[in-house]
């Protein structure tokens, strides 16, 4: 066999090396896509599974609720029958955030988890709220839920006020007879909103508004007279869990 013979077989020898290791890796992909496809279709089976078991129990606590009498149960016995029902209130609506959810498909098993740690710790009245000062831009609806723009800032009242206008070059001072500085603020209030940016929040539908020109009479949120007052810029303090607006209070300023 001469010189050329054997370069053809090594290069013939080769080729076929490098069309098994392509089928290889054909094949390797071909099973890492068939694992990725059951993969996904585990994890929306699970979704559909943790929805409808979230169904059944809010079906299953309202008929209850309503086959059963709640005058004739002790004052213990009343007290988680109120529990029942309220928990099934926010079932339902947990239910139709977490069918927008799906239907988005945003936030996936995690929003199932987090939904329902929020209902369970509500119930048991272990719901953390932060309070934080601020003002609203606008108030919206969207897929029948109510958003509201926020911008943050920072309330200071009295000695405090006086303390932080002063931090930031804002307080007003005098000389006295000694010829001391003496810092005060006229209003005796502070606001510092250093960073202006917003937030989107959604509103709870059973929210608190405790301002003065708002009767809350009827059930939902007031929109159309938090829309008017918001154009005036007051200050509000909103109670807050994940996002969600819980209670609203204006600010009285001296």
């Amino acid at each position: 066999m001469d010189k050329k013979e054997e370069e053809l077989l090594s290069m013939h020898y080769q080729m076929e090396k490098t069309d098994i290791k392509q089928q290889s890796l054909e094949d390797r992909l071909m099973s890492i896509s068939e694992d990725l496809k059951k993969s996904k279709n585990i994890r929306n089976l699970y979704f559909v599974f943790i929805i409808i078991l979230i169904l059944l129990i809010a079906i299953g606590g309202f008929y209850w609720t309503q086959n059963n009498e709640v005058g004739q149960y002790s004052e213990d016995e009343t007290k988680k029958i109120e529990q029942l029902q309220l928990l099934n209130d926010s079932l339902q609506k947990e239910v139709s955030k977490l069918k927008s959810n799906f239907l988005m498909n945003k936030n996936g098993i995690s929003g199932v988890e987090d939904s329902t740690r929020v209902i369970k710790d509500s119930i048991e009245g272990k719901l953390k709220l932060d309070k934080r000062y601020c003002y609203i831009n606008r108030a919206y609806t969207s897929n029948d839920v109510i958003f509201v723009e926020v911008d943050f800032i920072e309330y200071y009242y009295g000695k405090r006020a006086v303390k932080k206008a002063k931090e930031f070059g804002d307080a007003e001072y005098d000389l006295d007879k000694n010829g001391d500085t003496l810092y005060f603020l006229y209003k005796n209030y502070y606001i510092n909103n250093q960073n202006p940016s917003t937030r989107i929040l959604e509103i709870d539908d059973r929210a608190q508004v405790r301002i003065e020109s708002i009767n809350q009479i009827s059930k939902g949120f007031p929109l159309k007279a938090f829309q008017k007052i918001i154009t005036n810029k007051p200050v509000l303090i909103l109670e807050t869990n994940n996002g969600v607006v819980y209670k609203i209070t204006e600010q009285k300023l001296p």
